[in-house]
């Protein structure tokens, strides 16, 4: 139950054109047109009763509440924070009973010495109402814990879903890299492996290449021996017919 501001202000300006209203349009006697306002009055400080301070005092639980709960959790808070709420809490509460009580016995003085009964009834209402906002919220806290109580069970929290969903995430990431690592180091051992091969291949293929060029030069070298022998064959047979010719002439 909350009361704005406004809705304050706007309920007393309709309650005063009510008032002048009924006592200058409708005849209504003074009387009982103060006593009409003064029943609203009552009636708007009561809201105001049930409203501040209550809320104040179950805001203040509901923050201990939650750092009880984030302590579970393994999030550490700082013990004074839950100090303050308890203190505010405590405070808020003996405020709220306090204003109640206050309200009650303000009413009842004002209506003996004004005379009138209907004081008597809001002063015991003051009185009856300091346990409706209690009530009410013990009844609301029943039901927001069984239906959390419900969720858990059914539903893991959201933190702890979204804790598992990164440390899958992280287990995925890290079989991931594992696997690329494997594959890396795979093509690294086939690249040396074709390294050495093609080293030993070119180092035989050098090899080879070497006695190659070895006998070919034998070769070579044999050639241009026999060649050599056969141009001396050649000029003795060309001197042979020259002579021969010579002789012949």
């Amino acid at each position: 139950m909350t009361v704005s501001r406004s809705g304050i202000v706007f309920l007393a300006i309709v309650s005063t054109i009510a008032g002048i209203v009924l006592v200058y349009v409708v005849d209504v006697p003074l009387p009982v047109v103060v006593s009409l306002g003064f029943g609203a009055l009552c009636l708007l400080w009561l809201i105001v009763l049930l409203t501040v301070p209550w809320n104040l005092y179950f805001q203040a639980h509901a923050l201990i509440h939650e750092i009880r709960v984030s302590r579970e959790r393994g999030v550490e808070v700082s013990p004074e924070r839950e100090a303050e709420a308890l203190r505010i809490a405590v405070r808020m509460r003996r405020a709220a009973v306090a204003a109640h009580l206050l309200s009650a016995a303000l009413l009842a003085v004002v209506t003996y010495f004004s005379g009138e009964t209907v004081g008597y009834y809001f002063a015991v209402f003051y009185l009856i109402a300091t346990l409706f906002r209690p009530a009410g919220a013990w009844f609301s806290h029943l039901r927001n814990r069984m239906t959390t109580m419900l969720e858990e069970v059914r539903y893991p929290r959201e933190d702890v879903v979204t804790l598992v969903e990164r440390v899958a995430a992280l287990e995925g990431r890290a079989e991931e890299s594992e696997a690329r690592a494997a594959e890396l180091a795979e093509r690294l051992d086939a690249l040396t492996s074709e390294t050495r091969a093609g080293f030993h291949a070119a180092t035989a293929r050098g090899d080879d290449l070497d006695r190659r060029l070895d006998a070919m030069g034998r070769k070579f070298e044999d050639s241009l021996s026999r060649l050599t022998d056969n141009q001396e064959v050649l000029s003795g047979i060309k001197a042979f017919l020259r002579l021969i010719r010579s002789e012949t002439g």
